[in-house]
């Protein structure tokens, strides 16, 4: 499918699902080994690659306001997502936490509100109810240890 005035566009390959390689096509020639996020295997999984996307584009697009607005350009991202079950199979739950530090909560939360409007990946999942982006002073929740399920 062809998409009129498109900026840019990738292809990137999997073949064997959870098991292998996912890798884009062409000169960037990125290849990931890929696994499971349920269980303890090397290589990276869906949850952070779909955190990765979060926390680069909205943090990028949220410079980009912070440059456009002539404002100190200090936003930093943390996103945490976690893997569940739900009634027919799983889903993912987001929460992005943003720091502004030179910045008061009322101007952090409008340009947040901003970023939502403006970034391609927030577009795509901020509908989800699953999903939080949200102004904080620290970064919380200090664990970092990937925590395996079933």
């Amino acid at each position: 499918m062809k998409v009129e005035n498109s900026l840019y566009h990738t292809f990137v390959q999997n073949h064997n699902g959870l098991k292998g390689t996912t890798f884009v096509e062409g000169n960037e020639g990125w290849s990931l080994g890929v696994s499971s996020s349920l269980i303890k295997a090397p290589g990276t999984n869906p949850e952070q690659l779909l955190g990765f996307a979060i926390a680069t584009c909205f943090n990028g697009t949220l410079r980009l306001i912070q440059r456009r607005e002539h404002t100190a350009e200090d936003s930093q991202l943390r996103v945490r997502v976690d893997i569940v079950k739900d009634a027919v199979g799983y889903k993912f739950i987001i929460d992005a936490q943003v720091r502004m530090p030179k910045h008061s909560s009322t101007d952090a939360e409008r340009l947040v509100s901003t970023a939502l409007a403006e970034c391609p990946v927030a577009k795509i999942v901020k509908q989800d109810v699953d999903v939080n982006f949200r102004v904080v002073d620290r970064f919380e929740d200090d664990e970092t240890e990937p925590a395996y399920g079933e």
